[in-house]
């Protein structure tokens, strides 16, 4: 069998130059001078009988081969390097670059408090974060694992593992429930002032949800575009609020929340990790997924 791409460093280079959109940074990230990365990609261009990117003094752009090019390259690097984790770490000892999309607030408020349990188990993993609510395209970025929340669509080059079922909870401070009411069913939410999310991807409100599966966007004073500020604004008594449970955890715990409306509860949010289907899967990605569910499955507390 003939090997047409003698140099797998430089199909890793050509793509790094494609994530970054210039040579320098690429070089910086893959520890190598701005002249050595170029003179790859120069040798792999050569190699393939074509050009992969587009080069101005200001500029780098990948030609249309070039993107056809680096979409087939790099989940075949991606396949490659699991193989070799696999075979160099016999599936027991979890090693490398681990690189994990998570909701801004899950992110925050559940996985982070929870990092330096895997970081002690898997001393080996360095784990690169992004807290992101945008729905991430694994192999295009080369996500490793991505947490999700919600039913996902069928993908059938994905594999998902469910983390936790997380509740819906209307709450307000007990403050603001002794001076304006506890409500008693969802219509008496017009008496009250609720705060409301706006999505900043969409611009949109964001309508609250309640066990018949009905959606209402709700009349309130307060619009923020930031859940825990929205929390935040609830626990100071501005008004009710409908957050997840992760969210509004440990205000009920300690009091400075109170459910309301508990029986028109809607259905649990699931919240799952996602990873790309492929034969061989990293160590890292394993350790990580299950050590997360280890630590979230059960939850300590159930609301």
């Amino acid at each position: 069998m003939e090997l047409r791409t003698k140099n797998l460093t430089a199909v890793a280079a050509a793509i790094h130059v494609a994530d970054a959109g210039s040579f320098a940074k690429a070089s910086q990230v893959l520890g190598l001078s701005t002249s050595a990365t170029s003179k790859a990609i120069g040798r792999l261009e050569e190699d393939l009988g074509v050009k992969l990117f587009q080069r101005t003094t200001r500029s780098v752009s990948l030609t249309p081969e070039g993107e056809r090019y680096i979409e087939g390259a790099r989940p075949l690097l991606m396949e490659l390097d699991a193989l070799t984790a696999e075979v160099t770490d016999n599936l027991t000892t979890p090693r490398g670059l681990l690189r994990v999309s998570v909701p801004a607030a899950f992110g925050r408020m559940v996985l982070v408090p929870r990092i330096s349990e895997f970081s002690n188990r898997f001393p080996e993993v360095e784990l690169e974060l992004s807290l992101d609510d945008r729905g991430v395209d694994l192999a295009a970025e080369s996500i490793d694992v991505a947490i999700r929340a919600g039913v996902l669509p069928d993908n059938a080059s994905l594999i998902g593992r469910k983390l936790i079922d997380d509740p819906l909870i209307t709450c307000a401070a007990p403050d603001y429930l002794d001076r304006y009411g506890v409500p008693e069913t969802p219509e008496d939410l017009d008496r009250h002032n609720c705060l409301n999310f706006r999505n900043r991807r969409t611009g949109r409100a964001v309508p609250w949800v309640f066990r018949s599966g009905e959606r209402r966007l709700q009349s309130g004073q307060l619009t923020i575009d930031d859940g825990e500020a929205v929390g935040r604004a609830a626990i100071a008594g501005a008004g009710i609020s409908q957050m997840p449970g992760f969210m509004a955890q440990d205000a009920l715990l300690s009091g400075a929340l109170k459910e309301v409306l508990a029986e028109y509860r809607p259905a649990e949010t699931p919240f799952t990790a996602i990873y790309l289907d492929r034969r061989l899967v990293s160590p890292r990605i394993r350790a990580f997924i299950d050590c997360l569910v280890e630590q979230l499955s059960p939850r300590t507390v159930r609301m």
